[in-house]
């Protein structure tokens, strides 16, 4: 059983796009995007898929690791999955290639 896979109804995509603000952005496999907590702690995520489940859903299948820009140590990387929405909510800066 895949998580994208043709079980289920679920479809994997190279890319989706989505609208914030007056923007349009997109996110594939390979993008990068970060949230800066108020302690500083810099929470980066790397997404690794997209796509939608079997309602038509479009989620995110990314890595996230944490660092503390002046302590020069981060944690280790975990897999997470958001609706496409709530990850574009939350992670609001994209990284540069």
């Amino acid at each position: 059983m895949g998580w994208f896979g043709s079980d289920g109804g679920a479809h994997p995509l190279k890319s989706m796009f989505f609208k914030r603000e007056d923007v349009l952005e997109y996110v594939r496999p390979g993008c990068t995007f970060c949230l800066v907590h108020p302690d500083n702690l810099v929470e980066t995520a790397k997404v690794v898929a997209v796509g939608t489940d079997a309602h038509g859903i479009p989620h995110v299948k990314f890595h996230v690791s944490f660092a503390r820009p002046n302590r020069g140590n981060s944690s280790e990387e975990t897999s997470r999955m958001l609706a496409l929405k709530t990850f574009a909510d939350r992670y609001r800066e994209r990284v540069p290639a």
